[in-house]
């Protein structure tokens, strides 16, 4: 029985996903955000630098705008790439996600962005995020005249 449980605690410490790496830390970032609404102090406890400085000035209704990601729901997430220093990591990646409207899929997307990534205390935080590349796929005619 105390074989079970060791293996058991074995497979369940080797399942936690360190956290501890700028490529954790952002996957932890984008799955927090995906299909749900997400409060500023959540996600100023993920940031830092010039992020987190856009993020305390955006107006409570922009900021309620970009929160509001109930509608999405993430397909895939891909680390494409990573150049890393000491204390700071750039890592390109891809993000696919699907655009919901009135229940059923309208778009897929797939967005191509570097993250800069800086260790604050031991904890990675995302300071910037810029876009390199978007593609937008519409699952059903577009009506120009709606």
């Amino acid at each position: 029985m105390s074989k079970f449980i060791l293996l058991s605690l074995f497979i369940l410490a080797a399942c936690v996903e360190d956290k501890k790496t700028p490529e954790a830390a952002l996957k932890s970032m984008i799955e927090s955000r995906m299909g749900k609404i997400v409060t500023r102090e959540d996600v100023l406890d993920q940031v830092t630098g010039q992020m987190k400085e856009s993020l305390e000035n955006m107006s409570d209704e922009d900021f309620s705008k970009f929160a509001d990601l109930k509608n999405i729901d993430r397909n895939s997430f891909k680390v494409l790439s990573k150049s890393c220093q000491e204390k700071k990591c750039f890592v390109t990646y891809s993000v696919a996600y699907t655009t919901n409207t009135d229940g059923k899929p309208s778009f897929t997307s797939e967005v191509k962005k570097i993250a800069e990534i800086l260790n604050i205390d031991g904890k990675w935080l995302i300071s910037d995020v810029s876009n390199i590349k978007t593609y937008h796929e519409s699952l059903e005619p577009i009506n120009p005249l709606e």
